[in-house]
């Protein structure tokens, strides 16, 4: 809300008997305590104050006493010797703000001096139990507590009364064409229409709060009905709506009194919030682009008598079709046309995404919601698709992946106020949330008569296999001022989509009514409201309730404690709490009390789109036995939009990804295995040639021998810390012990030298050694590691399987990084093994 507060003024808080002092540095009050306790410092740093805190002691006559407050306010007669008494001045005001505030006027005379005696407790106590309640208001606006003093905003509006509203008005004569929406268990109502007494003719639209508490039981002669302070602010409106989330209530649209007029203002959104009981404007909104849609930054308009809907779990309301005129527009001329509507306009409230807003796929509207007006959606431009107002609008969960929107009822009439066009009620207009596109449903059974203003609600089967439409009451559109009100009750049973007239007792049922409100809770239906003609004087309290299991009016509401599990986040079956499908409904569609419906797809035949056209059910999960059922995993439409083609098609790329990842880190996984088990057969090999008998490895570890052994032989023998010394058994350096047994002492060659027939045989058991004979050559010509010819092919392969090995036990990580060394490794191991056996 836009302020008129001057600038350069520091509070936005108007508080009584405070007084501003413009200009003046109170920044040596920050040492009053100091000056409390310390008399001689006081009297040296008196001389350094300012003159503007000597005008404030002249004005408010504070003195030196410390004690109090009250105690230190000097009658407004009292002379100046007087006030100078005292050697001290208490700057307790700045102890209220630490930034420059209002002065109290001194305009009334101070407390007996005896009052100084009380101890500081007690002076507290009589400010705030005496005081601070006569400088307190509450006019159902906002209030701020700000240092002790209790504020209220200063709004713009003229003519603001400061005292307290007084409480809505309860006992009413008849009350129609109000807005109303349960939150938390409390069914509030607003506005509309009402009469005090059976003659009054006009004045009759307000805007009361008043609330209905479905936590507790009550009958419906003496319901639990409570007045709230009558908003200031909010407009006398009638036929409009009140959407809702989980803490507060919005007021959106509404037409303007005619009994006598009054001209429409410009379009805000009121939100009351539930916590604080405060109203707080949103004016002057603006749509947002997304799909379907007008584009940014278009005014949104006022319009009546149009359908609404509220989804607290998804974050979004709507509000489908009205009109527009010189009720609801400022500056519309009553010689201008009535404009009906067909478009939906769509509410996404504070911190919720909606990929169908253009700004908020990535991320949650801000603190005043993101409206969309939706005029494109598929249909909705077919001629088909007429424009609307006075009907209802009712959400099914379950089918598409964030449910659907049906609209029922509602028409139009001509300017001349001769004929009339009514919505089919054997066609229904489904609207698919997701997608933002519009269909047609067949119907089929007895349809009800076309009507305007009836009221409609939606109940769950306990499985959630059916959902059934209560439809109550309405009217007729001609002739004007002359309709007729209707009393019957109907039940459209989905995804059957079959028509069910409901059967009632006459002596029960209450009179025919237009214009009237109805809400879902613990598996009944409470009215509220409603026109009922001219032949009945007064409808008081004009509050009725319905057993939607038992199809019985009944004379009381019975409220059911909740299990503590009841899902929150699911309006339809919290309203359904114990509702039992009745059983004219399960001949239709098979099943039982607790669910289990046979019908699964529109009994009219296969839908043509929308999510209905895949023939699927919503899939559930039953919470408990004979308690609600929680969706899970909804079904998708059979003619998904591109995004979610596009989403299915990146899961199946990401599925397909995943799959080769594990069969890969299966491939790995394996292979390491083999290197494993090729490394310690290695290792026992070579601790048993080069350190068996306990020779050469003295205080080393034997890993860490046979690795360096192994880098000397395979870089040829030869390093700075052992020049001459070779792998293990082979060599020119002798072992520190003695040699093997096998090995020659004479100069006999040695074995693989290449000179000389004879060679030596190795031990059958040494045979086994997958690397071959290794030796030094004693011969001039021949230098370097020698092998035996019949073993170079092996030696050759198993020569390069031993570079994995050189660098201690593998690891996993190794195998993923570098699989081919790893391959080569195990496939030299292998070759070596075909060549034995």
């Amino acid at each position: 809300m836009l302020s008129n507060i001057p600038k350069g003024r520091k509070s936005i808080f108007k508080e009584v008997g405070l007084v501003e002092l413009g200009g003046h540095n109170h920044d040596d009050h920050d040492h009053c305590h100091e000056d409390d306790e310390n008399g001689s410092e006081e009297h040296q740093s008196r001389s350094h104050r300012s003159l503007d805190e000597k005008e404030l002691g002249q004005m408010t006559g504070l003195t030196s006493e410390p004690t109090s407050p009250l105690a230190a306010i000097k009658p407004r007669g009292s002379t100046d010797s007087e006030r100078t008494e005292s050697t001290k001045v208490i700057r307790w005001l700045s102890r209220l703000a630490p930034r420059k505030r209002g002065r109290i006027k001194a305009s009334y005379s101070g407390p007996p001096p005896t009052v100084s005696g009380l101890p500081r407790l007690t002076i507290m106590a009589l400010i705030i139990a005496i005081i601070i309640p006569t400088l307190s208001y509450n006019n159902g606006h906002q209030k701020v507590e700000m240092s002790g003093v209790d504020a209220s905003l200063i709004w713009t509006t003229p003519g603001i009364i400061l005292e307290g509203r007084a409480d809505s008005p309860t006992d009413v004569c008849t009350r129609w064409a109000h807005q109303s929406a349960v939150l938390n268990g409390t069914l509030y109502i607003y506005g509309g229409e009402s009469k005090s007494s059976s003659g009054q003719t006009t004045d009759t639209w307000n805007n009361d709060l008043v609330t209905l508490d479905l936590t507790k039981s009550w009958s419906v002669s003496e319901p639990a009905v409570s007045g709230l302070p009558q908003p200031l602010g909010p407009p006398a409106v009638a036929l409009g709506y009140l959407w809702n989330d989980y803490n507060n209530l919005y007021l959106y649209g509404g037409e303007f009194a005619d009994n006598p007029f009054v001209e429409p203002v410009d379009l805000s959104i009121w939100r009351y919030s539930v916590s604080t009981s405060s109203w707080f404007e949103i004016s002057n909104p603006k749509t947002s682009a997304g799909n379907f849609s007008e584009p940014d930054n278009v005014p949104l308009k006022r319009a009546a008598e149009g359908a609404g809907i509220s989804v607290p779990e998804l974050g979004r309301s709507w509000y489908f079709g009205g009109h527009l005129d010189w009720s609801t527009m400022p500056g519309w001329s009553n010689q201008t046309e009535r404009v009906y509507l067909r478009s939906l306009l769509e509410f996404t409230h504070p911190g919720y995404a909606n990929s169908g807003v253009d700004s908020l796929h990535t991320s949650g509207a801000g603190s005043n919601g993101v409206y969309r007006n939706i005029t494109q959606g598929g249909i909705q431009e077919a001629s088909g698709f007429s424009e609307r107002a006075d009907g209802v609008l009712i959400f099914v969960p379950g089918w598409g992946p964030s449910g659907i929107l049906l609209g029922l009822g509602g028409g139009t009439v001509d300017n001349s106020e001769t004929s009339d066009t009514f919505s089919s009620m054997s066609t229904i207009d489904v609207y698919d949330i997701e997608t933002s596109m519009w269909y047609h449903q067949e119907t089929s059974g007895t349809a009800p008569e076309v009507r305007v203003n009836p009221c409609a609600v939606i109940f769950s089967a306990p499985d959630a296999s059916s959902f059934n439409i209560y439809m109550y009451g309405g009217q007729n559109l001609l002739p004007v001022a002359g309709q007729t009100q209707y009393t019957d009750m109907w039940v459209l049973t989905i995804p059957s989509f079959t028509w069910i007239k409901v059967d009632t007792n006459l002596d029960d049922q209450p009179a025919a009514r237009a214009g009237h409100t109805c809400n879902a809770r613990d598996g009944q239906m409470v009215v509220v409201g409603g026109f009922v003609g001219d032949g009945i004087g007064c409808d008081s309290p004009g509050i009725y309730n319905f057993n939607a299991s038992s199809l019985q009016w009944q004379d009381s509401f019975t409220a059911f404690e909740h299990p503590a599990d009841l899902d929150p986040e699911n309006s339809i079956l919290a309203g359904s709490y114990r509702y039992r499908v009745p059983g004219v409904v399960q001949s239709v569609i098979g099943g039982s009390s607790d669910g289990g419906a046979t019908a699964t797809t529109p009994a009219s035949g296969p839908a043509t789109g929308g999510p209905f056209a895949t023939g699927k059910p919503p899939v559930f999960t039953i919470t408990a036995s004979g308690s609600t059922a929680t969706i899970t995993s909804p079904s998708s439409s059979g003619r998904g939009s591109g995004a979610s083609k596009g989403g299915l098609i990146a899961a199946c790329v990401i599925a397909g990804l995943a799959g080769l990842l594990a069969a890969y880190l299966g491939f790995c996984a394996w292979l390491y295995r083999r290197q494993v088990k090729a490394y310690k057969r290695h290792m026992a090999v070579a601790n048993r040639y080069g350190g068996a008998d306990g020779l050469g490895f003295v205080g080393a570890t034997p890993g860490a021998g046979i690795r360096d052994k192994l880098r000397k032989h395979r870089n040829g023998g030869v390093t700075e810390d052992a020049p001459e010394e070779q792998f293990g058994w082979v060599g020119q350096g002798q072992p520190q012990f003695g040699d093997p047994k096998w090995l020659s002492t004479s100069d006999e060659p040695t074995p693989g030298s290449g000179s000389g027939s004879g060679t030596r045989p190795r031990p059958s058991e040494d045979r086994a050694h997958p690397w071959g004979w290794f030796g030094s050559s004693t011969s001039g010509n021949n230098t370097g590691v020698g092998r035996m010819k019949s073993s170079a092919t092996r030696s050759t392969a198993s020569g390069s399987s031993t570079d994995g090995l050189m660098d201690g036990e593998p690891s996993f990580f190794s195998v993923v990084i570098g699989p081919r060394r790893a391959l080569r490794v195990v496939n030299g191991m292998q070759a070596e093994e075909a060549e034995k056996e």
